[in-house]
């Protein structure tokens, strides 16, 4: 059986992880729609995600609850490296992320400030 085949449930960080495949989904853990970034972190981590859209982007869509992000493949440990930083900062959202490709949502005004975030 290959390694990443099947579903596993695990706890990292304190956070559930569900493993299908490739495919990890990151549960939200706060309903409070907030980043606790510093401003010099956010400038930073802003400037990390521009470089990231402007050389790897292949996809944006909106889906129910958020939005779905593709990048090229080459790119998965570089948003593997964000969404860790958004996980801790942005507990608000759930990320579903599948390689170099993720999905973001949230509930109600979380939604909005997802798709914002990620114009």
């Amino acid at each position: 059986m290959h390694p990443h085949s099947g579903t596993a449930t695990l706890v990292e960080h304190g956070v559930e992880v569900s493993r299908f495949s490739e495919m990890e989904t990151f549960r939200a853990t706060s309903d409070v729609v907030a980043c606790t970034l510093t401003p010099d972190d956010l400038k930073e981590t802003e400037q990390a995600w521009r470089k990231l859209f402007e050389r790897s982007l292949v996809s944006r869509e909106e889906v129910s609850g958020g939005l779905r992000l593709e990048f090229h493949p080459g790119s998965a440990d570089a948003l593997r490296s964000l969404i860790d930083i958004e996980r801790d900062c942005c507990r608000w959202i759930t990320f579903e992320l599948d390689g170099p490709a993720v999905t973001m949502t949230s509930p109600g005004s979380g939604e909005a400030a997802i798709r914002e975030m990620w114009a």
